[in-house]
């Protein structure tokens, strides 16, 4: 009698315990979550201030924009031809890695609209698209969009 006791107590104790771990893993699970969308919030978010910094300096430099926006050549020689060139290779940095975050953290559910971005730019952007065809290593996710 005392046995069949101690084996229903051991059985409930049992029981009670499966019931707590699957209720801390589903709170581990629902942690584990957020903090993939925090994470992913964080690296577009990173991109996206990289992204306005050259904003900036485009509005330091009217006209530049039409380098990456307008189809407009980079220039031949010169400074401004210098500038294009060091903007292009930044925004490329910024696209591939714009790539390479919303692609490993789906949780950003950016990926497509951040690829759509990068679509255009190597569209409208003859500079940046010679970059990244001249180093398709440096920028590997950028130049599979291409």
């Amino acid at each position: 009698m005392v046995a069949t006791v101690s084996a229903i107590g051991g059985l409930i104790g049992l029981i009670v315990s499966l019931l707590f771990l699957a209720k801390q893993t589903k709170a581990v699970s629902e942690q584990v979550r957020m903090s993939n969308v925090i994470n992913g919030t964080t690296g577009v978010d990173t991109c996206l201030g990289n992204l306005r910094e050259i904003y900036f300096k485009m509005l330091e430099y009217p006209g530049t924009r039409a380098y990456f926006y307008d189809n407009k050549p980079c220039p031949e020689q010169g400074e401004e031809r210098e500038r294009i060139l060091i903007l292009a290779e930044i925004l490329a940095d910024v696209l591939e890695t714009g790539l390479m975050a919303t692609r490993r953290i789906p949780e950003t559910e950016s990926y497509d609209d951040w690829r759509d971005y990068c679509c255009f730019i190597l569209d409208h952007s003859p500079t940046v698209r010679h970059v990244v065809v001249e180093h398709p290593l440096w920028w590997r996710e950028l130049a599979s969009q291409g």
